[in-house]
């Protein structure tokens, strides 16, 4: 998990863990990963958003997977009455 600019630019990745799963052809399975604002917050600025790449191998072929997932983030709303 890294902060990315605005310009497309990934700082250093301030978080990684890893996990071995061995999944049969054709299924899935989810992992969470809860980053919580302490965590993050001090990496990124107004304009930022997180990459969290994620890779795997098939055992079969050697063949590497990799996906990239960006999630921008967004202050909340204020609203005052």
């Amino acid at each position: 998990l890294a902060p990315i600019r605005y310009t497309g630019v990934a700082g250093a990745p301030f978080r990684q863990e890893k996990h071995r799963r061995t999944l049969p052809p054709g299924q899935e399975e989810t992992v969470t990963m809860t980053v919580t604002f302490a965590e993050y917050g001090p990496h990124v600025g107004d304009q930022d958003a997180l990459k969290l790449t994620v890779a795997g191998t098939v055992e079969e072929t050697g063949q590497v997977v990799a996906k990239e997932l960006r999630v921008r983030l967004h202050m909340p709303e204020l609203t005052l009455t």
